[in-house]
């Protein structure tokens, strides 16, 4: 197993557990819509049912927090020396981190970015699930016993 500051261990782990940059798009496209659908009342979801949900995103949001930590050392270029090979080194390094889409930093903050969408969209749901009950109650009258 790599030393974990040069992000060895971290990145492939990371990668299992997020599947890389293709599926971490996917799942941001995927949380986008569902927003959307939620927004435009395609979709509802009740209370109880919500909550166990976002339970769940919000234990994934603690996990990527107590990552983060370590992150933020991969958007640093390591100290690796003084010397012309050592800066160099260190800064390509840096640019296999946060570089582009694919690099390990930017796909972690995808996910991040996803799991609060997730969370929007099912404060949304919720909302209109309420709104729906509140309207079939008003147009049925209250169920009695």
């Amino acid at each position: 197993m790599g030393d974990d500051s040069t992000g060895g261990w971290l990145g492939s782990s990371l990668t299992d557990i997020f599947g890389g940059e293709q599926q971490v798009n996917q799942m941001t496209e995927d949380a986008k819509k569902l927003l959307a659908d939620a927004k435009a009342g395609k979709w509802a979801v009740d209370e109880e049912t919500g909550t166990h949900l976002k339970r769940a995103f919000t234990q994934m949001q603690d996990q990527l927090t107590d990552v983060g930590s370590r992150i933020d050392r991969l958007q640093r270029a390591p100290k690796l020396g003084n010397d012309a090979y050592a800066k160099e080194a260190a800064q390509h390094f840096l640019a296999a981190m946060t570089a582009d889409d694919q690099a390990l930093v930017p796909v972690f903050e995808k996910t991040k970015e996803s799991l609060i969408i997730l969370e929007q969209a099912i404060d949304e749901a919720i909302k209109h699930y309420n709104a729906s009950d509140e309207a079939a109650t008003m147009h049925f009258g209250p169920f009695k016993d």
